[in-house]
């Protein structure tokens, strides 16, 4: 098993080697399949940021009901979000899949080079949060595009699995006290 690369992993190293084995079993699945890795690759890609601007843009000038609630509580979500994503990312230093794992190569260019959390997950989830909240309910689609755009970090090689759940907790958690404080949950 390949041991975690820095001194701030290392009482994790059960979780890092549980890490490589899934990682390790996805992309030997995925590896030649390139059909599912450009399927991945744009999915992926929704998850960069400015799609969340467009939904929210249209759901306020569509003057949907909650809109208003909606845009105040993923405005807070994101002020929080974002900087914590950053500060967790360069406090951690979690090396990416393709610098620890021998034989991993990442399918696309991440944008930097820490992957713990996954900032894509964190975004997504934060976001499938609030829409599921204020404008579609229990059956939130939101959920299942976040939960892709999660899937997809890891076929693409540039996180690791428990770097994706971890950002699925993060955003959602912060979604939800984002709705708390502005009082729209």
């Amino acid at each position: 098993m390949v041991q975690p690369q820095t001194v701030e992993m290392a009482p994790l190293a059960k979780l890092h080697q549980w890490d490589v084995l899934i990682l390790n079993r996805v992309f030997q699945v995925t590896r030649y399949r390139q059909k599912l890795t450009q399927v991945m690759a744009t999915v992926s890609r929704t998850g960069d940021g400015p799609l969340y601007v467009i939904i929210a843009a249209a759901v306020w000038f569509a003057d949907a009901p909650r809109a208003q609630a909606f845009c105040s509580t993923l405005i807070l979500a994101f002020a929080i979000e974002r900087p914590l994503y950053f500060l967790l990312k360069n406090s951690l230093k979690r090396n990416r899949p393709e610098r620890v794992v021998p034989g991993i190569s990442a399918v696309v260019v991440p944008a930097d080079q820490f992957s713990f959390p996954s900032g894509h997950t964190s975004a997504a989830f934060c976001f499938a949060t609030i829409a599921g909240m204020l404008l579609v309910g229990p059956y939130n689609p939101f959920f299942l595009w976040a939960t892709a755009i999660a899937l997809s970090r890891v076929v693409l090689a540039v996180h690791f699995p428990c770097d994706v759940i971890a950002g699925a907790m993060i955003g959602s958690a912060i979604a939800a006290i984002s709705g708390f404080l502005v009082g729209t949950f």
